[in-house]
């Protein structure tokens, strides 16, 4: 099954598009201020109370705004808030950088993305992630599909990405399904695996918010809460954060634990935009044995 084909299968089977941009805001703010205590702000907890973290009233006081005004912006009832009510809110519910965009991007409805994220990758893609061997590389999309992969990469995580089915190909979804991915990932450790599993799904979120009335991101997690009970609880959770360059902790299926360094590159190129990850070595040890192990492997694929 080709890309295309995944694609009209999901509009066949009439998912509903994502709950409307003000329910989604009101929802991850009551998120927010049901995890907040009345210490967390400053504020004495009064005797007696019953109400899960701080009151519609606290926020709505610290943040200089009527009570029944955010009582309907957490209702999603609210047309036309303010950007300085937001911030202002923000600050009191603590929101940190990446839920701060969140907040301000369903706010303003932005308009959707001119580029639709990429399904799959041309002939001269393909000839650039080849030549980025023997450093470990992929290609995703907005949805988190895996579209292709090098050589180096799939040596790395131990998987033949290319005989994984695209519908199945996807890196939060082998996350929640593939015993050797969560091995790869190092997530055999729960508290680990956990953060692993919030920080991926909190960036889906993120980056959903700016696909706004995109079909093909509602069916995608609607695949993925039908497929994983943990990744719906995680995604009801409210929980945002973003997709960024760091170091990465991982198993290599021939070279055991590597610490590397993910590098995305983002390529826009007419009507499609797509991510480039690129896994490099802090060290020139790590760097010697990456070359060492793929010069090996890729040797022994030629005799073949």
């Amino acid at each position: 099954m080709n890309h295309l084909e995944v694609y009209i299968l999901y509009q066949d089977q009439g998912l509903a598009p994502d709950e409307d941009t003000q329910k989604r805001l009101g929802s991850f703010l009551r998120r927010k201020r049901e995890g907040l205590s009345p210490e967390d702000i400053g504020l004495t907890r009064p005797p007696r109370r019953r109400t899960p973290g701080l009151r519609r009233e606290d926020v709505a006081a610290m943040a200089g705004i009527s009570t029944v005004w955010y009582s309907k912006i957490e209702r999603g009832q609210a047309i036309g808030i303010s950007r300085e009510a937001l911030q202002a809110i923000s600050r009191v519910l603590r929101l940190q950088p990446p839920e701060h965009r969140y907040l301000m991007t369903l706010a303003k409805q932005p308009t959707p993305s001119t580029s639709t994220p990429c399904l799959m990758i041309g002939s001269h893609t393909r000839r650039l992630l080849d030549r980025i061997d023997p450093m470990p590389a992929i290609v995703t999309n907005d949805y988190y599909d895996i579209l292709a992969a090098n050589r180096a990469y799939s040596l790395m995580c131990g998987i033949d990405l290319d005989a994984v089915p695209p519908r199945e190909r996807n890196y939060i979804g082998l996350a929640f399904s593939s015993p050797a991915w969560r091995r790869f990932l190092r997530m055999d450790d729960v508290e680990v695996g956990n953060i692993k599993l919030a920080r991926m799904v909190g960036s889906l979120r993120g980056i959903s918010a700016n696909r706004p009335g995109d079909s093909l991101m509602s069916a995608r997690i609607s695949e993925l809460k039908a497929q994983s009970k943990e990744f719906s609880s995680l995604w009801d959770s409210e929980v945002v954060n973003q997709s960024e360059a760091s170091d990465h902790a991982l198993l290599h299926a021939k070279l055991g634990s590597i610490i590397l360094r993910k590098q995305i590159w983002q390529s826009i190129g007419g009507e499609t935009s797509g991510r480039l990850n690129v896994y490099t070595p802090l060290n020139d040890e790590d760097c010697r044995r990456l070359e060492d192990v793929y010069a090996s492997w890729n040797g022994g694929s030629e005799e073949n």
